[in-house]
Order: structure tokens, then sequence, then C-alpha cells
């Protein structure tokens, strides 16, 4: 980043907090010795925590004070004046640039490879938090980058500057369903920072994930990039090792949470509308079905029974306490929607009053990408086979968002990616799955009795018009990301530069020997993750079946391709005329908004 991009040629203190919001400054990045960085160490000296970043409005607020009376010759108070009157960069303008290019955002926290998470001073008994815990006096949490092919347990920082971020103002927890007792749990690390305060690359959370079922390590990496390529709204990720004391706790995938900084990110000034997250709770599974009390309402009080929302099916995460957008109307008129409540005949979902029904109220096209990851991937543990493990978001439509109850429009985000590409316990096999009739393949996980019940997939594809889109990106992601080919170049060889390179060390690391219990409590001994994960090899273990990857790959890439050429006859290729950019639609603009 240079300042050409966004700055004037001057900036007050309030338009240089907002430059760097977000982001964090790495001291170490900068020319050793030079002015920039002596500026920012004394700043780290007297506001920062001790670590190698500055990232806090203190922080910067005093760093601008700094070069407005060290560096700044522009003699205007309260202002840096950038440019000359040549338009070109003043010495504070240099200076200004530098901290740019040596600093980093929420994107470059997640190119990174790998992070160390150390945790110390903290207590025994609190090793398996099902509540949130705070920090006790003495504890500290601190990250910092390490090498992925690091054979140390807790390695430490590169160096006495290399912390990047360090606070004794944090909270943790044991997170999942399964597995929330599981002997390898995942973890969530929040911190307690207002807007502006403590936080890592503007997050207030971090989503540590066992990967239990997983011996490969590598099914949520793959999962998220093609969500990512997909352009579908979706978390970032990248991988820690994570340490509590002098205990060696395992690899984990570092997840980006969905929440008010990441609505931020996607939807702009649309981002106060209601985040609902999914579960299997109150009403049963978060099917999206149609409720209708006996006399005949179906307000958004059918969706839930459980006054306390932590314990609905349709949980709130924004707007839990305002009366005006807590009542789940906007939910309910979503589903009326996708269910046609309101049109008539057999072939209701197949006309262009639904077509134009749904476009209104959802991320269509989104959402159809989405399921052509979902169907290819295998990834069963979300709306799929057991529906739960996904978020809707109401945000409105563009220039009304504050109008979003009256005026819903909601855009599906994706969520909890280990249990895909070939994880299966109850004999199904999700590499010859059905890519038009989903719940055909859900049978075996309701004993043989009934099915998945997901009318918002089967309802679409009842649609040609959305039908056509489907299968077009469906045969894009089999030409482009999904192949043999192109997963195989992802996970790479041993010694390569893949995903498989990059998490072998730190996997093997929680065990001594290769046929040795891992002591971090990981299900899988380090022969099993060798065998599946560098060689690809299937395992049975527990009541679990595992492909490997590539082999799951290949028979999903060749299964799909032949239930394509089938269904071309209807749908010749490209005959919904869309390119897929890799990029997520702009929120439309209501039809009564502002221009």
């Amino acid at each position: 980043m240079t300042y050409q991009n966004i700055m004037e040629n001057t900036l007050n203190k309030k338009q240089f907090w907002k430059m760097f919001k977000g982001r964090a400054i790495i001291v170490t990045a900068l020319r050793q010795g030079g002015q920039s960085r002596d500026i920012a160490n004394r700043v780290n000296h007297t506001e920062g925590r001790g670590d190698a970043s500055l990232r806090t409005k203190a922080e910067y607020s005093a760093l601008f004070d700094l070069l407005h009376e060290e560096v700044d010759t522009g003699n205007v108070k309260g202002v840096l004046t950038l440019q000359d009157n040549n338009g070109n960069l003043t010495e504070v303008g240099t200076q200004v640039q530098r901290y740019l290019e040596a600093s980093q955002d929420k994107d470059d926290f997640f190119n990174y490879e790998m992070y160390m998470v150390h945790i110390t001073g903290w207590p025994q008994e609190y090793f398996r938090p099902v509540e949130p815990v705070n920090s006790p006096p003495g504890a500290q949490f601190g990250f910092w980058k390490t090498d992925p092919k690091s054979n140390l347990h807790i390695a430490p920082p590169p160096d006495s500057e290399g912390i990047l971020f360090i606070t004794e103002d944090f909270s943790v927890r044991n997170s999942g369903n399964l597995t929330l007792h599981a002997p390898k749990p995942s973890w969530k690390i929040n911190f307690k920072a207002e807007d502006g305060e403590d936080r890592i690359r503007g997050m207030s959370r971090l989503n540590l994930k066992a990967m239990y079922n997983d011996p490969s390590q590598m099914r949520e990496a793959l999962a998220w990039y093609l969500f990512d390529q997909a352009g579908v709204p979706s978390s970032r990720h990248t991988f820690a090792k994570l340490g509590i004391n002098d205990i060696y706790m395992g690899l984990f995938s570092l997840i980006e949470q969905v929440d008010k900084q990441f609505l931020k990110e996607h939807f702009g000034k649309n981002d106060e509308g209601n985040l609902y997250k999914a579960y299997w709770d109150d009403i049963g599974p978060a099917s999206l079905e149609y409720r209708q009390s006996d006399d005949g309402d179906d307000s958004g009080c059918q969706y839930f029974k459980a006054a306390n929302i932590d314990n609905r099916t349709y949980r709130l995460k924004t707007n839990e306490n305002d009366p005006k957008a807590n009542n789940y109307d906007d939910l309910a008129k979503f589903i009326r929607i996708i269910n046609g409540v309101q049109l008539r005949g057999n072939n209701k979902f197949n006309t262009a009053k639904y077509q134009e029904a749904v476009t209104n109220i959802l991320n269509v096209k989104a959402f159809l990408r989405w399921m052509g990851v979902n169907i290819l991937i295998g990834g069963w543990d979300n709306y799929y086979a057991t529906p739960a493990n996904y978020y809707l978001y109401n945000s409105g439509k563009k220039g009304t968002q504050d109008k979003f109850m009256a005026e819903p429009y909601f855009t599906w985000i994706p969520w909890d990616y280990d249990n895909s590409f070939g994880i299966d316990y109850f004999d199904t096999q999700w590499q010859y799955n059905d890519i038009i009739d989903w719940v055909s393949g859900t049978r075996n996980y309701y004993r043989g009795k009934d099915t998945a019940k997901i009318p918002l997939v089967e309802n679409l594809l009842k649609n040609d018009e959305f039908k056509q889109y489907y299968l077009d990106y469906l045969e894009y992601l089999l030409d482009t990301d999904f192949n043999p080919a192109a997963i195989i170049a992802a996970i790479g060889v041993e010694g390569g530069n893949g995903l498989w390179d990059q998490v072998r060390y730190a996997a093997y690391l929680a065990s001594d020997t290769p046929l040795g219990q891992p002591h971090t409590g990981r299900q899988f001994t380090n022969h099993e993750v060798y065998r599946h994960g560098c060689k690809q090899q299937t395992l049975s273990h527990g009541n679990a079946h595992i492909e490997g990857i590539i082999h799951y790959v290949r028979m999903r890439y060749d299964n799909a391709h032949q239930q394509l050429a089938k269904l071309r006859q209807k749908y010749p290729k490209g005959a919904s005329g869309a390119s897929f950019s890799g990029e997520m639609e702009t929120l439309p603009k209501a039809e009564s908004g502002p221009n």
C-alpha cells in the first residue's frame, strides 16, 4: 500500500487513525537505525503493549504527535503536510509512506503460513473451559510468526522484537458441538477491546479449530480456498501452533470469525443488519422449512421457542436486544418466499414470479455457487445433511440499510468444513451423490427412514434458470479449481510448497513416535497422518471412513462430469451466460432508495 491510493495532501489526526485502523505497523519491518523505526520504537515503549507492533488508537495518536513535532515542516497546527507545492513527498510524507509499507491488514495476516500462539500463566484447572474464562492475574496471550518447518514445540519469537501481539486482557473457552469434549478440543480466544483498542488486525477473536476428524489437517484450508475463489463471502484461514504454559497443544486451523468486523468488510455501510447462526436446537434443525401456527400465524415468533437466544435454532448474533430487529420477522419473510408460500400451482417454483421473489430477498447467485462447491467437496455437516452450521445475514439493500427489517436482503455465509472431502460415519459415499437430488444422499443419516429437509436447495433446483446457473458453475469448478490436477497442486508433495509441507512438521510434533498416542489429544497417530496426508491413503478409524483427499476428488470429478453430461441435453453448457469472476456481487439498490 502507498499513500497515493488513500491520502490527500494533508492529514489530520482523525484521518491518520482512519488510514491505519485495522492495520498494524510491524516495527521490525522498518529499516534498522532509520528515523521511522526510531520513532515507532519510542511510541511502542511509551504507549505499546511490549510487542513489536503499533495498532491501537493511543499508539497511532502518539505516532501522529511525534511525526508532527519532529518531522513535519508544514507548520500547520494539527495537520501533517504530505506533499510540497510541486506534488513531491515531504519528509513526513515519506515517513508516512514507510509506515504504510510496514503495516499489515487482515489479508496480510491470513496470507502467512504459520503462527505460534502462546498463553502463559494459565491455571491448570482452566485447561478445559466449556464457558469463557477471563484471564487471571499474571496470564498473558502472545503470538508471532513461526517457520512451518520448525521442529520446536513452542517456537520462540524470531528475536526480542518479534512478538506481534501481547495482551493480558483476554478470555478463552473450548468450542464445538460433538467435539466440545473431545481429547483435543477447539478454542475461541476473545480480546476485550473497545473499538480502536487492542485487536489483531481489527479482529477481537481468534478461532482455533482442532481439525479433530481430519487426519490430513488440510480439509478446511482447501474448503475455504474454494469458497473464496467462488466469490462466496467466507472466513479467511491459516494455521497456528498453540502452546499453553510449557505444553504443546497441537496444530490448529486459525479461522476468521464472522462478526461485526467481517460484516463491515463485506457489506460496507450495510453492516448493522441481522446476523443469524444456524444450530440444531429448540425447533430442531435449521432447515428453513416453513412454519405456521394452528391459527395461521407465520410471523417470526414461529421460528423460536426458547426465551434464551443461546438455546435457539436460529440464533441472532447482532441486534439481540433491539426490539425492532429481534422479532425474527425478517427471517420469517425470507422462509415464506423461498418456500413459495404465496404462489400457487404445482409448478410454482419454475416460474418467473418465484425467480423474481427469491432474487429480491437473497443473493441467490452466491448461494448457488456455495451449492456448487459444497456438493463437490461433500461438506455434509451444514445445511446439506444435518441442517446447521451456517450463517444468514440480512443486510438490507444498498441505500436503505436502516430498513433491513421491512426490506430484507439475505446473504449466505458458510461455516465449519472439517467434515468434507470424503469423511463419513454412516456409509455414505459422498463422491457419488446426486448433484441435483441432494437429499437422496442423506438417508443413512436418518437411519434409512427419512432424508434431510433442505427446501432452499430443493426449491431453487426446481427453477430452470437457477438450475442452469448452478450447473454452469459446477462445470466451471470442474474445469478450474476442483479437479485432480488442481487439488494435487494445492496439497503438493513432501518438500514442496503445498499445504502438506505447510502442516506436516507441526502435525508430527503431536507425538514422539510414529505409532505412539499423540500427547495433544489428536485421535490419529503420526503414521496415520503420514499415510493419509502425504500418501493420500484411505483410513478406517472407529466408525469413520476417510477417503484420501486426492482419491476422493478423482472419484467426485469423474462422477460429476458423468452426471453433467446427461443433464446437458436440457441445460446446455454456458446457457446461463454467466461469467464467474470470483467476486461477490454488490448489494442491489432498493427500488425506493436514493440513487
